[in-house]
């Protein structure tokens, strides 16, 4: 029994091992489902899915977390049990490999499916980019398309909102149109602007860490958004008033 157990432990470690220097993928089971985007593994470590991010199950009240499931967060807890739970699944890691929380940054596969890509398919998950960990993005944003032009999960209820209705929708996914009245770029964000006050009126936060994925698309936010009617799909968060914080172009859509 305690030659099993160590041989784990050395399996375990040598899968760290290979994390850390560079190794691209290792084979775990699923012990746990913790919401749609975080699971558990045998060895305890946790994992959070790359690229995504589902409604979340608890909110955090001062130290503590409540458990107060968004809209459509059991659904995608749900989802993501069917997919992985009790079940081996294969890690593939990207250039950064654990977040702050020191949990492990994969992207996850059951027979050769890409979980991540199949919970944004299914409608339970949005995209969220993070670079330098985009080497799936294109696939992650066909899958979104796919599930919004199908109307699946979340996307069933698809509805557009105005801008200034934003802040009756805190910690729910929509799309919300309005025109840019002006830009700003700060040393790590540049935000659009949809009124007078950017402390109440709606906001759009595109984090420099993001700006590559632009750049690519011969982009630049402060100067190609102003003055144009947009429609912004995400998740509407509150800081200063309502906003929605923006990963990757495709989020954004011009009207005129």
């Amino acid at each position: 029994m305690k030659a099993k157990i160590y041989f784990f432990i050395i399996l375990s470690l040598l899968a760290v091992i290979g994390c850390s220097a560079g190794g691209s993928k290792a084979d775990f089971y699923v012990s746990k489902v913790i919401d749609g985007d975080t699971i558990e593994l045998s060895n305890g470590k946790t994992v959070r899915y790359i690229g995504i991010d589902t409604p979340e199950l608890r909110e955090r009240k001062g130290s503590i977390w409540v458990y107060k499931p968004e809209e459509y967060g059991l659904q995608a807890e749900e989802a993501n049990k069917k997919l992985v739970e009790g079940k081996k699944v294969t890690l593939e890691f990207d250039i950064v490999k654990t977040d702050k929380y020191g949990r492990w940054l994969a992207y996850v596969f059951v027979d050769n499916k890409m979980v991540n890509q199949e919970l944004l398919r299914l409608g339970y998950a949005v995209l969220y980019t993070y670079p330098p960990n985009v080497k799936y993005v294109e696939k992650l944003v066909a899958a979104q398309q796919e599930a919004r032009q199908k109307k699946r999960g979340f996307w069933k209820s698809y509805e557009i909102i105005t801008h200034q209705e934003a802040a009756g929708h805190i910690g729910e996914f929509y799309t919300v149109r309005g025109r840019v009245t002006s830009t700003f770029a700060s040393k790590k964000v540049v935000f659009l602007n949809f009124g007078r006050d950017w402390h109440e009126d709606f906001t759009v936060a595109i984090f420099k860490s993001n700006l590559g994925l632009f750049e690519d698309k011969a982009i630049d936010p402060v100067v190609f958004y102003k003055n144009k009617q947009i429609e912004v799909t995400g998740k509407i968060k509150f800081y200063n008033g309502p906003e929605i914080i923006i990963n990757h172009p495709s989020q954004i859509k011009v009207i005129n």
